[in-house]
């Protein structure tokens, strides 16, 4: 009986062990799965390198070839065998060189190859903003143009329509002077008040006083306050109107 006590105690121990073991086990079996793929990983990272650095070794092989031959051509010294020797030492110093880059400097290349992209992407925005802004500065340049035109025709239909206003004045002051002051005062006292005002400032003195004595009193009395306070205002008078615009004026 004790004995067969004894021999699930012992089964039991081993039982633990063995769970222990596998326990142990476990640890070092991720380990060794991760070292693998770590490997496989770094083993494509190479070959992928590689199949790069081989396509610029054959196209730098190629042009090397050809400028060798060429040089031979026209030396006309050097075998073709000499040629494939200078081509092959070119490929290896470029393999060499092409491969010798660690991953940090692969990734420092990387990103200024991204840098100099950002550059030329904004140096392309820049440009296209400086067109943009350029078209529209042409454009306000021709509006700008077209108003001067227009500012200047304005000017020359206005100065048009003054020349022929004076003229249209000067007429009508050489009727009126020609008149009977009895004759003229009963025109002017149905006339509006600033077509009569421009006129007695057209005539001469001698005769609109004549005139202004035949008109109404009231029409009379408002229309000597008109010409009073043009006479009041700054830098004007009365006999400052030159003879050229005043031909009824002073009559010497």
């Amino acid at each position: 009986m004790a004995q067969s006590k004894g021999a699930p105690s012992q089964s039991v121990k081993k039982t633990k062990k063995n769970k222990k073991a596998r326990f142990r086990l476990l640890p070092l079996v991720i380990f060794f799965s991760v070292l693998m793929l770590s490997v496989r990983v770094g083993v494509l990272w190479r070959s992928f390198f590689s199949l790069e650095a081989q396509e610029e070794l054959a196209s730098s092989s190629a042009v090397s070839v050809s400028r060798v031959k060429a040089q031979s051509e026209d030396k006309g010294e050097e075998p073709a065998s000499k040629v494939s020797a200078e081509a092959r030492r070119e490929g290896r110093s470029l393999r060499l060189s092409d491969t010798s880059f660690s991953q940090s400097e692969l990734e420092v290349l990387q990103k200024l190859a991204e840098r100099r992209e950002e550059l030329d992407n904004r140096e392309r925005t820049i440009e296209q903003q400086a067109a943009v802004l350029k078209a529209a500065e042409a454009q306000i340049d021709a509006k700008i143009s077209k108003l001067k035109e227009l500012e200047t025709s304005i000017k020359d239909l206005v100065g048009a329509y003054d020349k022929k206003e004076r003229e249209r004045l000067d007429n009508l002051v050489k009727i009126y002077s020609s008149m009977k002051p009895k004759d003229a005062a009963r025109l002017f006292n149905e006339m509006d008040m600033g077509l009569m005002t421009r006129l007695f400032e057209r005539m001469k003195e001698s005769k609109s006083a004549l005139i202004l004595a035949e008109m109404d009193a009231g029409k009379a009395t408002a229309l000597t306050s008109e010409l009073a306070s043009k006479k009041k205002l700054p830098g004007f008078e009365l006999s400052d109107i030159p003879e050229a615009e005043n031909p009824a004026g002073n009559g010497k």
